[in-house]
């Protein structure tokens, strides 16, 4: 039986909690009857060259399965290649958003892998996996969302789109327990300890030109039934302490009486737990009667996408929003007792200096807790990014700068160390208010907690150059 490790590498993020995705993926291949399956975390278990080759040498997989993000792209060839020196006869998969957004070019940037996948890979996954790999030439072309070497070029299979969720189960938590993380998580700051991400849906219908959750999940919006999340929620709780749950979805508040039934069951199963949307939530899907029911059962804070202060900005980004209507939404966010933090972007294609201004003054007229300032980032597959490349004004590779600490692209007229000045304006003009700044040190946990938050600041204030080597 065919032996796989699942590997998130090492990369320079600020948080560390249980990859959901390889735990998805663990779930899939166990329910093919492929029980021999590992999740290796690089990012908690600070993954070096060394150790990598040890588990190895001690677990001898037969698959090796990277997931990629484009801002880790360096390292996760790395850990390819790491493989290859050690096991030359390990078949190497890749997967994930970066592979997803650049599936027609991701095996020539990356000779070392064997395979890849293009979206949701826990339908072919399993196929792959359980192949005669001497006699799979002309089983390929069945397998969805393979990427795989036809001769001198590249194929790559249409993608399967998982339509009934809960049929993938819950992720594999036994493989990636909560309980065993640090308290880094996604969202900066927490309430209860242990905290584990959960996510209820997939897919986004929105047209933002700036955001690759569509590229990764496709704009078809789909659910788990809320008993489905409710047990998943009971499971961490009642099994690994979980206190907090932080839900990633992109789209949680799309449907009202999906989120009336969450709070609904959470109270009728009396799961005290807090939650957030690290994530974000879209702020024309809320209303009073919503926010109201989430406060009462455990919601505290959650971060919406504003992303700029110039109604011109938010038109060319399709945002569907107007500065008028978040004022308002942000100031219902408050009157419910919630405390908003504001995602906003820097640098977006035609921006001028003016409206960079603007978004900073609109920053602070909001009552707002935190403000996140990006740097656009040109992710491969987003409309945003294909302008650019068809104007010239970037080049696609460069992958390790889509980080939005790094300054990868600055409009024309504006020097790139000019753009990163502006977001540590941004960012110091925000939170150096008195009143921001001591709700800020009133929230810090712990003395590594407070670490992470100076490690986030210091990337926010400075730009350090590349960075990734974490497997040398």
């Amino acid at each position: 039986m065919a032996r796989v490790l699942l590997v998130l590498p090492p990369a320079p993020a600020h948080y560390v909690v249980p990859p959901v995705g390889l735990g998805y993926l663990a779930s899939s291949l166990r329910r093919a009857g492929i029980s021999e399956v590992a999740i290796l975390d690089g990012q908690k278990d600070r993954l070096t060259r060394s150790s990598f080759k040890e588990i190895l040498l001690r677990e001898k997989p037969d698959f090796v399965g990277i997931q990629i993000f484009s801002s880790g792209f360096t390292t996760s060839c790395r850990a390819a290649q790491i493989v290859k020196e050690t096991l030359p006869g390990t078949i190497v998969v890749v997967g994930g958003p970066h592979v997803t957004a650049t599936a027609e070019r991701v095996l020539l940037d990356l000779p070392e892998a064997d395979y890849g996948f293009l979206g949701e890979a826990e339908e072919g996954l399993p196929v792959l996996v359980g192949q005669d790999l001497q006699h799979i030439a002309g089983a390929l072309a069945g397998i969805p969302g393979l990427i795989y070497r036809e001769g001198k070029g590249i194929r790559v299979n249409e993608r399967a789109i998982v339509s009934e969720l809960e049929a993938l189960g819950f992720p594999a938590w036994d493989l990636m327990p909560p309980n065993s993380y640090p308290d880094s998580p996604q969202g900066a700051f927490y309430r209860n300890f242990p905290i584990a991400p959960v996510l209820t849906s997939r897919g986004c219908p929105y047209e933002c030109t700036f955001c690759g959750s569509p590229v990764n999940m496709t704009r078809h919006y789909r659910t788990r039934p809320i008993a489905h999340v409710l047990d998943e929620v009971e499971l961490l709780h009642r099994q690994y302490g979980v206190g907090e749950i932080h839900i990633i979805d992109d789209m949680f508040s799309l449907q009202k009486q999906r989120v009336m039934d969450f709070c609904n069951g959470l109270e009728d199963r009396k799961l005290h737990i807090s939650y957030t949307f690290p994530n974000g939530l879209r702020l024309n899907s809320l209303d009073r009667e919503m926010l109201l029911r989430m406060k009462q059962t455990g919601a505290y804070a959650f971060t919406v996408g504003i992303e700029s202060g110039s109604d011109r900005v938010l038109q060319a980004m399709k945002k569907g929003l107007t500065t008028d209507f978040i004022r308002r939404q942000v100031t219902l966010i408050t009157e419910c007792g919630l405390e908003p933090s504001g995602f906003f972007i820097l640098g977006f294609p035609g921006e001028t200096r003016e409206d960079m201004a603007a978004t900073m003054r609109f920053s602070r007229s909001l009552p707002l807790k935190r403000a996140h300032f990006s740097n656009y980032l040109p992710l491969p597959g987003t409309e945003s990014a294909r302008r650019l490349y068809e104007s010239g004004e970037v080049q696609p590779g460069n992958w390790d700068e889509l980080a939005y600490y790094e300054v990868p692209y600055a409009p024309q007229g504006i020097e790139k160390a000019e753009l990163k000045r502006l977001q540590r304006k941004a960012f110091l003009q925000f939170h150096l208010r008195p009143r921001i700044l001591l709700k800020l040190l009133l929230e810090v946990r712990s003395f590594r907690h407070l670490r992470s938050l100076l490690y986030r600041a210091r990337d926010y204030l400075f730009l350090r150059g590349k960075r990734g080597g974490f497997l040398d």
